[in-house]
């Protein structure tokens, strides 16, 4: 299973923030509240050969450990997401923005354990392959 690394992950983020017409956004992109957290999170969801499991564990734990100024929870879904198109099934999320929005929230606030996140992330694809 693909690894993400540190520089493309900030790669990412920047993208997200740089394309983002939200005003709080400007001029934050790539700027960190606490590297080592976005570091031990990639580091650790290298561990999973699950894709579901690693999918969920960047949800997790980029979302509720907020290791970014802004864009955390739009970085932690994006993650995920590709983490699971990119597996030989090429799963895509089928559910609503209005409900991965909801959902990514409640990780956030430290509603959602890693299980549940796992849980969650197997109901709402579909194989495209």
């Amino acid at each position: 299973m693909e690894e993400f690394t540190i520089e493309e992950i900030i790669g990412y983020h920047k993208e997200i923030i740089e394309n983002s017409d939200f005003e709080g956004d400007q001029g934050q992109a790539g700027e960190f509240l606490n590297y080592g957290n976005l570091d031990f999170t990639i580091e650790f969801s290298n561990n999973y050969t699950d894709p579901f499991e690693k999918a969920a564990y960047l949800l997790h734990g980029i979302a509720k450990g907020h290791p970014f100024v802004q864009g955390n929870k739009r970085l932690a879904f994006l993650l995920s997401s590709l983490v699971l198109w990119r597996t030989p099934e090429c799963y895509t999320i089928i559910s609503s923005k209005e409900e991965n929005d909801a959902f990514v929230r409640e990780i956030a606030k430290g509603n959602k354990t890693f299980e549940e996140v796992t849980i969650w992330l197997r109901t709402i694809v579909k194989k495209e392959l």
